[in-house]
C-alpha cells in the first residue's frame, strides 16, 4: 500500500508541476475537494477548478520538490502530510485518499502557504 499511495502523491505533485490534465484526473478522486487559504482568501474547489489552476500556473521545467513528512494507513484510508514547492511557493498539503476499485485515488487535499 504504500508504495501505491507513494506512486499516487507522485503523480499529483507531477501533474501540478507540468499542468497536467490527465496526471491529475489520475490522482484525483472525481469529487475530490481542495481546501485551504491563499492570500488571505479561503479557497474551495473541486477537482476541476483544482486542476484549471494547475494549467494556468504550469512550468513543466521547474523540478519537482517534494517531501512525504507523514503516511498513515488505516484499512482503505491513507492520510499523507507532504511539504511541495509550486508557483514559487512552499506548501503543507494534508491529502486524504481512499482505496476504491482496487486502487487509490486523493479524495480531500486542506492545504497551507508556509510563511
Amino acid at each position: 500500500d504504500q508504495s501505491e499511495i507513494e506512486a499516487v502523491v507522485g503523480t499529483y505533485i507531477e501533474g501540478m508541476i507540468r499542468g497536467d490534465r490527465a496526471m491529475l484526473e489520475r490522482a484525483f478522486h472525481p469529487r475530490m475537494s481542495e481546501i485551504g487559504h491563499f492570500e488571505g482568501a479561503l479557497m474551495w474547489n473541486d477537482r476541476d477548478q483544482f486542476i484549471g489552476l494547475c494549467e494556468g500556473a504550469a512550468d513543466p521545467g521547474l523540478p519537482a520538490s517534494w517531501t512525504i513528512l507523514n503516511l498513515s494507513v488505516s484499512g482503505d484510508i491513507a492520510s499523507v502530510h507532504v511539504e511541495d514547492d509550486w508557483a514559487g511557493l512552499t506548501f503543507d498539503d494534508y491529502l486524504l485518499l481512499l482505496r476504491s476499485e482496487g486502487r487509490w485515488q486523493i479524495v480531500s487535499k486542506a492545504f497551507r502557504v508556509r510563511p
